[in-house]
Order: C-alpha cells, then sequence, then structure tokens
C-alpha cells in the first residue's frame, strides 16, 4: 500500500539521505586493510601477441607509473612477481588494476588480460574490472596490455591489496537499498521503511578512528542488524519478476579489428570463468560461434572450462547464428549458412541445439527471417535495436512475429542488452515494461558490453541482495535464456486467450534509425554480394563436375570461404559502421575469396567445356535460375545468346548483329526508345510493347542529386530526415560519347562533380527493355549523399522492394508518423513502381538504399562519412543500376532481370570435338517459372543433393522439378536439412507445391 507522508517527515528524510550516504562512503573508503603499490614492474611494447607469453627476444624496461602511449591499437606487456602472504581471517589479498578511466565507457579504454602462473587466462582489466582475487604464494604474472583509447595518454596502476570482506559486505549490504531506496518516491511508505532501517544502521557504527577493533566489531555488529531487520524483513518485492542473465555483447568489429576481437573473447569469457568460481549462481549466457573459435584457438584451457560449465548448465550457449549478422542486406542464402553453420557448431562443442534468434544490436529485422527461423527449428527471436526508433514506440515487448509466408516465431523484445545491474536499472526494467498483463516475467540482461567485458563481482553482489525483491521492487532471479523465455511464451499464451486478444507483428521490424546503413562503404557490400552468388554459383559448378565425372566436391573449402562470408556480415562490418582498417582487411579477405571461387569456377568450366560433344562454337553457362538470351562478351565484341538453361549450359552461335542504335541524346531498340535532354537527363523512356511513356510528361529522370548529408550522430550509420533540405545536382558534363556494338548501343556521359569525377554508360541491348547505368565515380567528397532519382508516370500507393525470398510493399504516401519514418528503405536486387497495367523496376547489382515517394523513386549510390572512417567511400566506386519495364503488376520479368543483372553468363570457345556431355544440360529446373531455384548445392551429409527453391511471386506454385542426373529417391527437408516427409521421384522429376513466398527444400539422394 504507497502510504503519502507529511512534508515535514519528507523533508528529515532529505537529511537522513545525506547521513547514510556519508556512511556508506566511509564503508567503500576503508575496505581495504592495507594496499601497496607492486614493485619491481617490467614492460615491453608488443605487436599483437602471438601465444599468451611474452616474446622470448623481448627488450624489458623497469616501469613505474609513466605515462603510455595513447596511440589507436597499442599493446605493451608487463610482468612481475608477487609473494602473495596467507589472509588473516575475513580478509583476502586481491591485485589491482586502474588507469584513471574507471567507469568511463569500456569499449575502447584500456583493457588487459592476466596471466598468473600460466598461459590461460586468469581474468581481464578494464574500466569496470579493476581487481581480482589471489592465493597465497609466490605467482608469476604477466600483464598484456591494449588500448583504442586514443587522446589522454593513461598509467597504469598495480597494487596488491588485502579486503576486509566485512566491511565490503556491509558496505553492499547498505549500499543496494540505499540506491533502490533513491529511485522511489520521496513520499512513498517504501522509501520511508528503507530509509528508517539504513538511519539505525548507520547508528550503529563506529567511525572515530577507522580500521580500529571497534571499527570492525561495529561493522560486524551493522550486519547482523541489517540482515534481520532489512533483508530477513523487508525483502520479498512486488509479486513481478526479473528474470536475469549475464551477457556481454561482443562487437566482433567495429571500432577495432578482429585481430582485437579474438583478444576480447579471451578477455570476457576468462573473467566470466573467474567469477563463475565465487559466486555459485551465476548464470551467462553467449551467442557467436566466431567468438568461441577464437577463445578455442588461442586459449585451449580456458575453452575447456567453458565447456565444462556449459555442461553444468551455468554457461548458456545460444544465438543460433554464426555470428550477430545484419539481416537487411545479405542474402536469404546467406541468412540460413549463418544459422546452418552456427547451429552446427553449437551441437557439435557443446552439444546445444540452439533454438532462439539472438540479435540485439542488428539494424533492423527482415520480414524473411521468421520462415528462415521456423524451417531451420529455431521458434524464438530476441531483440533489443527496435527500442532505439526515433519516431515511433514499438508496441510491445513481447509478441509473435509473422513474416511474409505468414510463419510466426514468439519474439521478446529488451530495451537494452548493455546494462548495468543495480537497483536503478532494475526499476526501469519493470516500469518500460510494456506487455505486463501478457506476463509477470520480464526478461533482462546485464553487463557490460559492445566491446566485451560481461558483468562485475558489483553486478552479482547486487543480484545477491535484489533476488528476493526489495520494497516496490520485482524480485530478480538468475536463468538461462531458453527456460525464462519458456515461462514468458507459457504465461503470454494463456493471458492472451484469456483476453481473446494476441499481440502479433505482420512483416519487417524496421528500425527508424541507422538507414544510412543501406549505403555506407559500397565497396563491401558489392564485395559481399559478389562473394554470395561466387559461393553459391561454386557449389552448383562443383557439383556439376563431379556428377560428370570430375573432381570431388571441394566441401573443406567452400565450408572455410562461406565462414568468411558470414564473418565480414557483421552487423557493423557490412552495414559501412566501422573503422577503415577494418575493411582494409575485409577487403583482403574479399580479395582471396573472390579469387579462391574465379579460380576453381575456371578450372572447373574449362572442364566441362572440354567434355562437350560438339561441332564447336561457344560454351555458354548461365549461372541464373532462369532460362534466357543473355548479353554475353566475346573475344569479338558483345553478342547475345539464345535460350540458356538455368543453371546449366548451351554451345551456341550467338547473335553479334541488331537493331539497337544510338545518337548523342537517344537509344533505341525493338522494345523501348529512351532520349535525354542537353544534361543528358532521361526526358522519355518509351516502352513500345506496351505503349506507354514511362517517365512523368515535363520531368526529367537519372538526375544525379547530390544532398548535405550531416546527421545529427552517428555520422556512417545514418541520413536523417532533413537531408532533402539541401539538395544540389551533379549535372556538370564534360563529355559525351556515343558507343555501339553489335546487339549493343548507348552513350558514354562524363560528368564532374565539385572533386569528383562520374562517368555513366548508358546501355540497351539486343531484343531487351532493360536501359543498364554501367557507373565509375571516382569519388572524393565529405558529408554528401549521391542518390539518382526517377519521376514514373505511374500512380500506386504502394512500392513494392525485394527481400529475402519474396518482396514486400511499403507505402509511397506518408500519412502516418511510421509512413513518414519510412523516407529510406533497404531492398536487394530491385525496387518496383506499378499500376494495374504497366510498372518499372529499379534493378542493381550491389546497392541497397531506396525511397519512393508519391511516383519518384530514388537509389542511394554514394556516402561520404568522415566517422568512425574518415575514407569511407572516397575513391573508385563501379557498379551497374538499370531500369526495366513491364506489362502489368511485378513479377517473373522483374525477378528475372534482376537475377540476370547479378548472374552474368560465362562463357568458352571450344572447337569441334568429341564428348561425353550433351551441348545443352542444366542440373535442375523448374516448369513454373513462379518457383525459382535458387540453390543447388551437395548436401551436408554428402549423401544427396539439395535444390532450395521459393515461391517469388506472393502467390500459389506447383512446380516440377526436373532433374539432370539419376537420383534413388527425394524427400522434403527443413532448412538444416533434417528430413520432413517424403516425395513421389518419377524417374528424373518430382512435384512440389508453395505457399506464398514459401521456401522448399528438396534432397535427392543420389
Amino acid at each position: 500500500m504507497l502510504i503519502l507522508l507529511s512534508e515535514r517527515m519528507v523533508y528529515r528524510m532529505t537529511f537522513i539521505k545525506e547521513k547514510i550516504r556519508i556512511s556508506i562512503g566511509h564503508l567503500q573508503a576503508n575496505m581495504y586493510a592495507s594496499k601497496s603499490p607492486v614493485a619491481g614492474i617490467e614492460y615491453t611494447p608488443s605487436p599483437y601477441k602471438e601465444g599468451n607469453t611474452p616474446p622470448a627476444d623481448a627488450v624489458w624496461t623497469p616501469y613505474h607509473g609513466e605515462e603510455l602511449p595513447a596511440a589507436p591499437d597499442y599493446h605493451a606487456w608487463f610482468r612481475f612477481t608477487l609473494d602473495v602472504p596467507e589472509a588473516a581471517e575475513g580478509r583476502e589479498y586481491r591485485l589491482i588494476a586502474t588507469t584513471g578511466r574507471e567507469g568511463q565507457w569500456d569499449a575502447t579504454n584500456p583493457q588487459c588480460t592476466l596471466f598468473i602462473d600460466g598461459e590461460t587466462a586468469y581474468q581481464a582489466f578494464d574500466t569496470n574490472h579493476t581487481w581480482a582475487p589471489l592465493k597465497p604464494g609466490k605467482h608469476t604474472v604477466n600483464l598484456y596490455y591494449y588500448s583504442n583509447a586514443g587522446g589522454t595518454s593513461v598509467r597504469l596502476n598495480i597494487a596488491m591489496a588485502e579486503v576486509d570482506l566485512s566491511v565490503e559486505k556491509l558496505w553492499y549490504d547498505m549500499d543496494v537499498p540505499f540506491m533502490a531506496m533513491k529511485c522511489l518516491p520521496g513520499d512513498s511508505s517504501e522509501y520511508a521503511s528503507i530509509c528508517n532501517v539504513l538511519d539505525r544502521a548507520c547508528m550503529l557504527l563506529d567511525f572515530r578512528r577507522m580500521k580500529s577493533p571497534e571499527f570492525y566489531a561495529s561493522v560486524k555488529e551493522a550486519i547482523a542488524f541489517m540482515q534481520e531487520e532489512f533483508y530477513a524483513k523487508l525483502n520479498g518485492g512486488s509479486g513481478v519478476e526479473l528474470a536475469m542473465f549475464g551477457h556481454t555483447h561482443i562487437d566482433v568489429a567495429w571500432l577495432w579489428t578482429l585481430a582485437q576481437t579474438r583478444e576480447k573473447a579471451q578477455r570476457s569469457f576468462s573473467t566470466v570463468i573467474r567469477l563463475m568460481e565465487r559466486y555459485p549462481d551465476y548464470i551467462f549466457m553467449s551467442s557467436q560461434p566466431q567468438l568461441y573459435e577464437y577463445v578455442k584457438e588461442q586459449d585451449p584451457e580456458l575453452y575447456a572450462k567453458i565447456k565444462e560449465r556449459v555442461r553444468e548448465g551455468r554457461w548458456e550457449v545460444e544465438g543460433a547464428m554464426w555470428l550477430e549478422s545484419d539481416t537487411n542486406l545479405v542474402s536469404g542464402e546467406s541468412l540460413i549458412r549463418q544459422i546452418l553453420y552456427g547451429k552446427k557448431f553449437m551441437r557439435e562443442e557443446f552439444g546445444v541445439e540452439s533454438k532462439c534468434l539472438w540479435l540485439p544490436d542488428v539494424f533492423g529485422y527482415t520480414a524473411a527471417l521468421p520462415q528462415i527461423l521456423k524451417k531451420s527449428g529455431v521458434p524464438r527471436f530476441f531483440t533489443s535495436k527496435i527500442s532505439w526508433c526515433e519516431t515511433d514506440k514499438f508496441p510491445h515487448d513481447m509478441f509473435v512475429w509473422q513474416g511474409i509466408d505468414g510463419s510466426e516465431v514468439f519474439s521478446v523484445l529488451s530495451e537494452s542488452y548493455v546494462k548495468n545491474l543495480d537497483p536503478g536499472t532494475v526499476y526501469a526494467s519493470w516500469r518500460n515494461h510494456v506487455d505486463k498483463k501478457y506476463s509477470n516475467i520480464h526478461l533482462s540482461t546485464f553487463g557490460y558490453g559492445d566491446g566485451g567485458g560481461g558483468p562485475t563481482a558489483y553486478q552479482l553482489e547486487v543480484f545477491e541482495r535484489m533476488k528476493d525483491g526489495l520494497p516496490g521492487f520485482p524480485k530478480l532471479t538468475m536463468k538461462r535464456t531458453g527456460d525464462s523465455i519458456d515461462e514468458i511464451e507459457a504465461q503470454f499464451n494463456k493471458n492472451a486467450e484469456q483476453l481473446r486478444f494476441l499481440p502479433k507483428w505482420s512483416g519487417e521490424l524496421y528500425l527508424e534509425m541507422h538507414r544510412g546503413t543501406y549505403t555506407s562503404i559500397a565497396k563491401n557490400k558489392k564485395n559481399n554480394r559478389l562473394s554470395e552468388y561466387a559461393y553459391q554459383h561454386l557449389e552448383t559448378l562443383s557439383l556439376t563436375d563431379e556428377l560428370t565425372g570430375g573432381e570431388v566436391y571441394p566441401k573443406e573449402m567452400i565450408d572455410k570461404n562461406w565462414h568468411t562470408i558470414l564473418k565480414n556480415q557483421f552487423h557493423d562490418i557490412i552495414p559501412g559502421s566501422s573503422i577503415k582498417q577494418v575493411y582494409d582487411d575485409s577487403d583482403r579477405e574479399y580479395a582471396q575469396l573472390l579469387g579462391d571461387a574465379s579460380a576453381l569456377m575456371d578450372a572447373k568450366l574449362d572442364t566441362i567445356a572440354g567434355k562437350i560433344g560438339t561441332d564447336g562454337g561457344t560454351f555458354v553457362y548461365n549461372p541464373s535460375p532462369f532460362t534466357a538470351d543473355g548479353l554475353i562478351e566475346t573475344a569479338d565484341g558483345y553478342a547475345i545468346a539464345k535460350n540458356v538453361p538455368a543453371h546449366g549450359w548451351a554451345v551456341t552461335a550467338p547473335i553479334t548483329e541488331g537493331s539497337v542504335k544510338a545518337g548523342e541524346r537517344f537509344i533505341e531498340n525493338d522494345c523501348v526508345r529512351v532520349e535525354f535532354n542537353d544534361k543528358l537527363h532521361i526526358v522519355s523512356f518509351f516502352d513500345k510493347r506496351n505503349g506507354r511513356e514511362a517517365i512523368e510528361a515535363g520531368k526529367e529522370a537519372n538526375v544525379l542529386e547530390v544532398y548535405e548529408d550531416y546527421p545529427r550522430e552517428y555520422d556512417a550509420w545514418e541520413i536523417t530526415e532533413y537531408y532533402k533540405q539541401k539538395k544540389w545536382l551533379a549535372d556538370d558534363v564534360s563529355a559525351v560519347e556515343v558507343i555501339g556494338d553489335g546487339v549493343r548501343a548507348g552513350i558514354k556521359v562524363t560528368r564532374r562533380y565539385c572533386d569528383s569525377t562520374i562517368v555513366q554508360t548508358i546501355t540497351l541491348h539486343e531484343g531487351s527493355p532493360r536501359l543498364d547505368f554501367d557507373t565509375e565515380i571516382d569519388w572524393h567528397e565529405d558529408h554528401v549523399l549521391l542518390r539518382s532519382a526517377f519521376p514514373f508516370d505511374i500512380r500506386s500507393d504502394f512500392a513494392s522492394y525485394e527481400i529475402q525470398f519474396g518482396h514486400i510493399k511499403r507505402p509511397t504516401h506518408r500519412n502516418t508518423s511510421w509512413d513518414q519514418a519510412k523516407f529510406e528503405v533497404s531492398a536487394h536486387k530491385w525496387a518496383d513502381l506499378s499500376d494495374a497495367d504497366f510498372g518499372v523496376s529499379l534493378l542493381n547489382n550491389c546497392k541497397y538504399g531506396y525511397n519512393c515517394e508519391e511516383n519518384v523513386m530514388g537509389i542511394s549510390l554514394l556516402k561520404a562519412a568522415t566517422y568512425p572512417n574518415p575514407e569511407a567511400d572516397r575513391g573508385m566506386n563501379t557498379f551497374t543500376y538499370a531500369l526495366y519495364p513491364h506489362t502489368g503488376a511485378v513479377g517473373t520479368d522483374t525477378i528475372a532481370e534482376a537475377y540476370a543483372l547479378n548472374n552474368p553468363m560465362l562463357t568458352r570457345t571450344v572447337g569441334k570435338q568429341e564428348g561425353m556431355l550433351e551441348e545443352s544440360w542444366q542440373i535442375a529446373a523448374s516448369s513454373n517459372p513462379g518457383f525459382v531455384i535458387d540453390t543447388v548445392k551437395k548436401s551436408e551429409d554428402g549423401t544427396g543433393i539439395i535444390v532450395r527453391g521459393y515461391e517469388s511471386r506472393g502467390g500459389r506454385a506447383s512446380t516440377t522439378l526436373e532433374l539432370g542426373f539419376d537420383a534413388k529417391k527425394a524427400e522434403l527437408c527443413d532448412l538444416m536439412e533434417n528430413v520432413t516427409g517424403s516425395l513421389a521421384l518419377d524417374g528424373r522429376s518430382v512435384s512440389v507445391t508453395a505457399g506464398s513466398f514459401e521456401i522448399v527444400t528438396v534432397k535427392f539422394t543420389l
């Protein structure tokens, strides 16, 4: 019951509160019975460590507390010996390391790995972890120091102290309720009750002579009083529960490199192990197999200790994915591989079957995820980032999330993932819990993160004092994530049934923030797209080669390189929000990935082409899922290859002549005519087949717009809503060249903008209405956003945007705040604006940022942020976007053209030769073009072939899968390749049916 107190009593309690604060301060200041600096310290600057001991040839210098360099990524080893005496009863010796930056953000401030008498990490020191317990005896100590702070230099202060555990205990016993009291209304009975007990405890303390026998005796008396009068009587709290578990969010790269993340994982995990020895109720959860693999490689003994805690049930391995990947930008197959490799690692290394996708810090969540999760055996989803939305508050913190195909997963939203554990945080967590009527349990992590660190002894001591509930507070429990979500979901379902309302969210979880991440660091996004397709193609070609008597499928190499692709999809790498050094690393890794794939694909194409029986011609391989005519490049120039099978090849005589033509102000073929004005902007794009003009009368298209880009904060992450207020045009044409090459013609336009050069080769090719903009930009600008805009002569309230395994619609109007917030959105290979009769798709081969307001569709091409990477996007950028007009609403034609743009055909010249292979062949085909075969690979168990496709138009697709090989049986599988049903195999064909945007995976056993 809330009882209001008189003004005089509240006024008096203000003075009492100050007395309590002073008393608690005395306790904190007198916890150390003794403390002295460690003598005989030596140090040596060091590169990244190669093992867990200092270099044998290191040159050591005595260290007396001098300033250490503030250089980024600075490392050094410190060494010394300790002779730790036997502590008196009720006391403990501790090693203390501080730098003067305690309490500051620990992601980039000094962090150290402590090694005592061995080569396994003992624990970490950082701005929140400043002490380690010591055992009696002589010890050899190595301390591996890292700082990325920059700016002000720091000093490392190392001391050994004897701690009086009674004084420390009383400090916790009084400080925790004191902090709780300050959260409560000053006129509440709960406030008064806590204040009264603490006031009486203060009266028992003797501060006349600190650290005297009288002082210690009074401490023990006060401890007994607090246990009896507060923790035994006033504990109990409310009838609600905050389900806690320790966690540390480690960004795999961000303001530090991958090399530093290896150290962060070792530091953070060693601290967890050390604290678990001290606190038997402590439960910790960590995601990301990539981190575990780092620890396994560099500290096997620590890794063994982690595995032991996992077996005990105190260390929870969860999260489903290989790492916490972005979900807006990566392909559907990448999301599947994230879970496939992630779950496989957890199962094989820890015996754990992951059931919850853990993505607290990702910048929006694709509507394709619920189906991918459901078909991967992951029925739950946890996030926090959606609580960051700038404009609209997300209405739930527990809900059913429904995806584009209708799949549903139970989802939990927490307001933070890097929480302190103190009464203020606990109070706010429960107060901010939205769906209280659906569950009296709220899930909450605790522990420092971003740059690792994790929970502290202080936080665990707070838990011990709050676990039964303080007056006015929920009780705290320490549980495994899975167990807590089990309980929450059970309550949620029961209460939803009783209330006759189920909180549900359908479609994407759009983050009203960080919209610049669709565009920043364009080369990285391009390399990811290229790598995703390269390794899907390599899998199919390798399988084809093996089936036709060639080399064994190179699974080990493919798996290894997929791991590298997945690693670079981390949610601060692919979005473009990391430091320059991260992209230097990823550039090297992508070069290796693409080089490996190209060399092996070339070899396999040569082998396959050499086995074909033919009179000679051009061997054309089509990696796209659609049988098509395609533009190819030969030694004699461009040509058109006709009717090349999907996922297969044909030996053909390409067409080298056509009717396409161009002049300085027009390009034309049998399908469309394009006209330009003197600025080389498009003023007409006429579709001859449909008799429709695509561009609004009196408007100009492919206008390169430049906007000032100074976000309120988070430079590389953001595009803010006011960016449209300042616009300039990159319309200074310096050169125009008409080009024509038989089946391809157009104009090459060179423009200057400030310090940058923009070259666009705008072309049509024979038999296609697709207009390509092959673009090269030498970019040297700061804080501007470059976009291309297309005002279409089309009226629709919605535009369509491709996502993984389907597409979604978003409004073109700005009726509500939710609509207005979507001024920049993500898409994959295309976006489209259509009416009932006609539409235009804007395709791309590596771009992700789009918008469409009324009839004007735009695509974001480049940003120019200066933080955290001052060189972001500067230099040469190459990419292609394209216009594709079509009849009726968006459908298969757009999807096929987008695949073709991203998956160009590959060629070889072959002479007359004998061979075992046919001139035209494909490994798998779909009789229904609405069912797209996206992936053909060897099964994970090595016994068969996986064919994965999806219904692409938002309807229902019945199709016959035709095989180019013999199979013994066909079975339906989930995305983890677990068999879920049998199929009737009729020779080399099998029939399947897919619902709207449904993914179907079939395993053919050889």
